[in-house]
Formats: C-alpha cells, structure tokens, sequence
C-alpha cells in the first residue's frame, strides 16, 4: 500500500510512505518512507529516505539523509549528505555523502568519496575510496586506493586495500596491547620520582614503578605471544595492502609489500617486504621486516 500526501513547504513535492509492498515511479519527493517491500522505479530525488523494510531503487538516489535499517538495493548512484546504514545495502554505481556510516552490511561496486567515514560493520568497495577522515573498527574490503588525511583502524576483522596513503595512518587491534614505556611515564610523572609512597590509614606502602613497569612489560610479552596463536578465535583480523604510504604510521598485524613514510612504528604481528622511512623507525621484535632503508 501507497500512501501520499502533499508537503506544505514545497509545492507539487509529496511524502510518501510504503507500507506493506508497493511501487511508486521515480521522480522528486520530500520525503520517502519504506516500512514494507517497496520499488521505486527510475531516478528519485527526496530530502529524506527511510528504509526499514526491503526497497529496490531503479535509478539513481539523491537525498539529504538517506538511512537504511532494512535491506536496499540502488541500482545507479547514490548522493547524500548523511548516509548510514544498519542493514544491508547494496550500490552498483558510485557513493557520495559529506557523512557515511556502515554498522550493517554495506556494498559499492564503484568508488565512495566521502568527507568522514565510520564502518563498525562490514564494508566492500569496488573501486576507490577517498575521505578527510576514515574511521573504522570493523572489517572493509576496498578494490582501488584508500585516501584520508587521517585514517584510524580498529581491526575488528580481516581487512584489504590494494593502497593506502594519508597524512596520519593508525592501524590496531581492536583490543590494544600495554605500553610499557607509557605506563612507567605516566606513572613517575604522577609520583615525581621512581618510586611512590602511600601512607594512608595508618599504612606505608612503598611502590617500585620501575619493577612493576618491568613486571607488566613481561606480561605484556607473553600475552603477545599467545595473542598470536588466537588472534583469529578472538576476531581481531589482519590489514592486508600492497603499499602503505603516510606521514605518521603505526601499524599492528598488518601485512603489506612496501610501507612508506617519514615515522614508522611497526607494532605486534606485521609482516612487512620493505620499510622505507625518512626520519625514524621502531619495530616490534614480535614482527617481519625483510628490509629496512632510510631515505
């Protein structure tokens, strides 16, 4: 069932809602709810789009905010300013949108161009994707180059871009490992010495920062070891490319042919042909790094 009505502020525009299964021909709405099984046949153009049924598009899509809860297919492209999706949704051309976030299930069979990016779920472009900001803590599968200035990874499963390059690149585990380092810093900063004194109640308490920080160093380590073994049960995943190209870049179990940039931290469980780097380099004694050159 089709229902309409005609909106106030724009004349000629409607609203229409599908509730159960309709059809409605393309056209220009101002807003377009699917509660049901809908079709809409040809290019359309709305303020809103609302899916939380099942709707086929044949055409192309424009929308101010285009949110889909259900299941969408879009047959051309897609241009939005705030597109999200918590279903699954399927785009055969192009994905444009000043804000893109995927929970669900989410395909693109061309290139995504976007100004910020969050996938929790699952995310396959064909082509290129291109952001100021990449976010992402679940698992993405991108055919062509990943661009951003700033671009931070959260492995939340296997992922795969055949480039990337940013400003600043920051891919690791989903659970993050303990900073020895960091930790005894922060520690003595708080104490103002290598040691911290309690006396609270009555009791003295006389802390080593130095041997805890070692002590959790160690646990550190073998908790390492052993994370590799179970990475896979766990779901972390892995970060595949063929070049990784950045400014600032850390990376954690990431496998890639050439890692490129003027600082470099490889962390736990890469596996890396080449780094080349212009001013500094740190690399976890857990990863592979068959060459290293400055440049």
């Amino acid at each position: 069932m089709v229902m309409r009505s005609e909106a106030k502020e724009e004349e000629g525009a409607e609203r229409v809602t599908i509730a159960g299964s309709g059809r409605i021909s393309g056209g220009t709405y101002q807003s377009i709810k699917v509660a049901g099984s809908g079709t809409i046949a040809g290019d359309v153009k709305a303020e809103s789009i609302s899916i939380a049924g099942s709707c086929a598009i044949e055409g192309d899509a424009e929308a101010e905010e285009f949110h889909s809860a259900g299941s969408c297919r879009v047959d051309g492209n897609v241009k939005a300013e705030d597109l999200r999706t918590t279903g699954s949704a399927v785009v055969n051309g192009d994905v444009s949108a000043d804000v893109f976030k995927c929970s669900g299930t989410q395909k693109i069979g061309g290139k995504l161009t976007t100004s910020y990016i969050k996938i929790s779920g699952t995310c396959a472009v064909g082509g290129d994707v291109e952001a100021d900001k990449f976010n992402s803590e679940g698992s993405f599968e991108i055919g062509g180059l990943l661009s951003a200035d700033e671009i931070s990874i959260r492995l939340g499963g296997d992922s795969h871009a055949r480039e990337i390059g940013g400003e600043k690149i920051e891919v690791l585990q989903k659970f993050g490992g303990f900073d020895q380092d960091k930790f005894k810093r922060r520690m003595e900063e708080k104490a103002r010495g290598k040691r911290w004194k309690f006396n609270d109640f009555g009791v003295n308490i006389d802390v080593d920062l130095e041997k805890i920080a070692d002590m959790m160093g160690q646990l550190k380590e073998s908790l390492g070891n052993f994370g590799i073994h179970v990475s896979g049960f766990i779901g972390n995943g892995v970060l595949e490319a063929e070049t990784i190209e950045g400014d600032e870049i850390h990376l954690e179990s990431t496998k890639a042919k050439i890692v490129r940039g003027k600082n470099v931290i490889i962390g736990l469980g890469c596996e890396i042909e080449r780094v080349e780097y212009e001013e500094s380099l740190e690399v976890n004694e857990l990863s592979h790094v068959e060459t290293r050159e400055k440049i």
